[in-house]
């Protein structure tokens, strides 16, 4: 199939982006339900002494950040089978929380705590695999429409499933939700035509970045997950059962969810459609400033005696939320293409940021009264000084870059991990990197194996990162690499680079 197989898939919307749009609403459902259907009002009652139960619900979710950082290569090799365990355990541990209050075989308080571990574990695991199938076959722009997509579909359906299921309907709905997300999800790998999340390749779709320069936009992915758990503190659905700020009865009617459109809709656009273009560190600061802003207004207008301002206020905390959503996870599926870290780890650093940083919020809620403004202020005006310090991190990176003034380390990493952004023509090489790796592996015969090495080579990608990539071990990947170098009748990265970022296009194709 050549190096890239189907690494890109279908570019135009269709099946696989509308079965991840509504697996990812319903998965958003699931959580919701958890957290403030009635039906699971007497478990959670039980476990608010200790902590909001949010809180143990995520523990199951940093669960599986942590297991994404220390053991991804037993989660890829394991990845079919862990397909149809996973849902089950939702489903279990769905079950074992609205039912804990209603038996005395197993403690009660330990079932429902079992119970919220399965249910975040569920839901991470979904959510992961959905977004690195999106990653992986659609541009970042894309994914936030179909986030876009879910949000409002969860928006529209949560008040119908909860007005007009009874109590036993909505435990039965919210059991139903980890089996019916993942079916989706399998039906768009089917359409997509391949059988896992990691059958496709990722594309190369971004500017490659210097050593020093991926390590700056790590602090972009540590301030998205940061900026999301905080956003989420304040929301309704940031904590669990009656504690909440807002009351979810007045908020989703339909002026309301086509405010939140529209919103959504012009965020996509502005914040990550325009910026599109403009170098991988600065085109999410546009994002940034919207959710920071959207922090200040919800912290000015707390607390809000006026229903008036109040329910303002919950509007503009609902789209900063949703817009704290897709800003997390457009970084996440840039970072994938630009920094030399596997998937999995990325995953697991940003899932454990955000994890970590919303478990804090709720202990700090169960334990102090009034989580209003001030604190909030404090969070806005924290990630107001990190984006500075990022801003002027990546301006002094580029204007090192410019005057050839390169700290040693990437004076000797840039030339491998950058990729050539024009040739001499002017024309963009990045697009026909591909093309140039399908065409070699044609003509020297390379496996399909040797063809994925062959084509992360061109990335610039190290050894261990291909080692971790597609789950090979260092002497599978030497030796891949060998056979590679002798086929294509090279000694070393610069003769395959020479191949395949060979300025004359025309000439390379005909000699092939």
């Amino acid at each position: 199939m050549g190096a890239r197989g189907q690494s890109t898939g279908p570019k135009r919307f269709g099946l696989a982006d509308i079965c991840c749009a509504v697996g990812l609403a319903f998965n958003l459902m699931w959580c919701s339900l958890e957290g403030h259907a009635s039906c699971f009002a007497a478990a959670a009652a039980d476990i608010e002494p200790l902590m909001n139960p949010r809180g143990f619900w995520l523990l199951g979710f940093c669960l599986v950040a942590l297991s994404y950082l220390l053991v991804p290569h037993w989660l890829k090799r394991w990845e079919t089978t862990l397909r149809g365990i996973v849902p089950l355990c939702g489903t279990a541990g769905t079950i074992a929380f609205a039912l804990a209050p209603l038996q005395q075989t197993i403690p009660p308080l330990a079932l429902s705590l079992a119970g919220l571990g399965l249910s975040g574990f569920g839901y991470f695991w979904f959510a992961s695999r959905c977004l690195m199938l999106l990653a992986r076959a659609r541009s970042v722009v894309s994914i936030g429409w179909t986030i876009v997509g879910a949000v409002l579909l969860k928006t529209f359906l949560l008040p119908l499933a909860t007005d007009y299921l009874d109590a036993g309907a909505q435990v039965a709905f919210a059991c139903a939700i980890p089996v019916l997300s993942t079916l989706l999800l399998w039906v768009a790998q089917l359409s997509l035509g391949v059988s896992t999340v990691f059958s496709l390749a990722r594309p190369l779709r971004a500017e490659r970045l210097s050593p020093a320069a991926q390590r700056n936009f790590i602090l972009l992915l540590l301030l998205s997950a940061f900026l999301l758990a905080t956003v989420r503190r304040l929301s309704f659905w940031g904590t669990w059962g009656e504690a909440s700020t807002f009351s979810i009865a007045p908020l989703w009617g339909l002026p309301e969810l086509a405010v939140m459109a529209v919103c959504l809709a012009a965020f996509v656009w502005g914040a990550l459609a325009r910026t599109e273009k403009l170098p991988v560190a600065f085109r999410f600061q546009p994002a940034i400033v919207v959710v920071v802003t959207g922090l200040f207004i919800a912290a000015l207008g707390q607390p809000a005696s006026n229903p008036l301002v109040s329910s303002a206020v919950a509007v503009v905390i609902h789209v900063d939320e949703g817009c704290a959503y897709l800003l997390f996870w457009a970084v996440i599926a840039l970072s994938l293409d630009t920094l030399d870290i596997p998937p999995f780890r990325v995953l697991g650093t940003g899932g454990i940021v955000y994890a970590g940083s919303s478990f804090l919020w709720v202990a700090l809620g169960s334990h102090i009264a009034d989580m209003g403004g001030a604190i909030v202020t404090l969070a806005a005006y924290g990630g107001v000084m990190a984006l500075m310090w990022y801003t002027y991190r990546e301006t002094r990176l580029r204007s090192d870059e410019g005057t050839g003034s390169v700290s040693p380390e990437a004076a000797t990493g840039t030339a491998e991990l950058r990729t050539v952004e024009q040739d001499e023509g002017g024309n963009r090489i990045t697009d026909s990197i591909a093309e140039r790796c399908d065409i070699l592996s044609t003509r020297y015969h390379l496996t399909r194996r040797e063809s994925e090495v062959l084509y992360l080579l061109a990335q610039g990608r190290t050894r261990t990162f291909i080692q971790e990539e597609l789950v090979l071990s260092v002497s599978t990947v030497k030796t891949h690499i060998s056979h590679i170098y002798t086929k294509l009748g090279v000694h070393d990265r610069q003769g395959i680079m020479d191949l395949v970022l060979e300025s004359d296009s025309g000439t390379s194709e005909s000699a092939l």
